[in-house]
C-alpha cells in the first residue's frame, strides 16, 4: 500500500493506527472477515471531500468526474485513547438506524499490516495523514492548477486519492489517517460502500472495549474473543477513562 504523505517519526517509532467501531459492527468485521470502506459522498462534513464536492465545470458545462464514484475510504487515528473519539464515533446510527451513544470497541492495526488490503483485494490502495487546513488554506488549495489537472483525469490515478487528505482545522484533534481504495473496474456501476477482505486475526493487533462498559460485560466479551475468535487475553483491554478518581492528596 502506497503512502501518500511522509510518515512522521513518532508514527514510525510507534506504527499503530486506531479506529473506534460500534460493538455490533466490530463483530461484523470478525464474522464477515471484511472492512467496510465508504464513498466520501457519505461523509457528513461537506468540506471533507472538498475537491469532488465542488461545482465542477468542463467546457462550460457541469461535469462529474467518474472517479468520484470509484473512491472509497476508511478513517483511522494516531490517537490511541481519546475521550472525544469515543464519544463522537459511538454516537451515531447503528445498523438498525437508532441514533444514540452505543457501546464501542477500539481496534488497533500496524502500518505494516495495511499491505494485507492491497494483497487480498483489487484496485489502487494508498494511505496518508490528513492535513488540517484553515479556511484560507482550503480556499487556496481548491484553486491550485495541480487540482485542476487531477480533475481532468478520468482514469483511476493515485493522485485522486490525495484530494481526500484535506480537512478543516477544527477537526485536528482526530489525528486522522485515511486508508483509500480506488476501484479500477468501472463495470461495477455506482456504489456507496466497498467491502474489502481481511484476516481479522492478522490485521487487528489489539482490542479495547468501551469505557462505559461494566466490568462483568467486558469479561464476557473478552472470553468470547478468546474462545470463538482466537485472540490472546493480553490483546484485550477496556478503556480506563471513566475509572473512579483514586488520587489522595495530603495538604498537611
Amino acid at each position: 500500500m502506497q503512502p501518500l504523505t511522509s510518515i512522521p517519526n513518532h508514527l514510525k517509532n510507534q506504527p499503530y493506527l486506531y479506529r473506534v467501531e460500534l460493538l455490533d459492527r466490530f463483530y461484523g468485521i470478525l464474522d464477515n472477515q471484511e472492512l467496510v470502506f465508504v464513498n466520501p459522498s457519505l461523509w457528513e462534513d461537506p468540506l471533507e471531500n472538498i475537491i469532488f464536492n465542488a461545482k465542477i465545470t468542463k467546457n462550460g458545462k457541469a461535469f462529474i468526474n467518474p472517479i468520484q464514484n470509484r473512491m472509497f475510504a476508511q478513517c483511522w487515528s494516531m490517537d490511541g485513547d481519546s475521550y472525544a473519539l469515543w464519544q463522537i464515533f459511538t454516537t451515531k446510527a447503528n445498523d438498525q438506524g437508532i441514533v444514540k451513544r452505543h457501546m464501542g470497541v477500539r481496534i488497533t492495526t500496524h502500518l505494516d499490516r495495511l499491505q494485507q488490503l492491497s494483497q487480498a483485494n483489487d484496485g489502487l490502495f494508498s494511505f496518508g495523514l490528513v492535513d488540517y487546513m484553515s479556511k484560507t488554506r482550503l480556499d487556496n488549495y481548491a484553486k491550485k492548477p495541480v487540482v485542476k489537472d487531477i480533475l481532468k483525469k478520468t482514469e483511476p490515478n493515485i493522485e485522486h486519492a490525495k484530494t481526500l487528505l484535506v480537512k478543516r482545522k477544527n477537526y485536528a484533534y482526530e489525528q486522522e489517517v485515511r486508508l483509500i481504495n480506488i476501484d479500477t473496474d468501472s463495470s461495477e456501476g455506482l456504489q456507496k460502500i466497498k467491502r474489502l477482505r481481511i484476516d481479522p486475526r492478522k490485521f487487528i493487533s489489539s482490542v479495547r472495549f468501551d469505557p462505559q462498559m461494566d466490568y462483568e460485560t467486558f469479561q464476557k466479551h473478552k472470553q468470547r474473543l478468546v474462545s470463538e475468535y482466537g485472540f490472546k487475553r493480553s490483546q484485550i483491554t477496556r478503556s480506563t477513562y471513566l475509572n473512579e478518581n483514586e488520587y489522595s492528596i495530603d495538604v498537611g
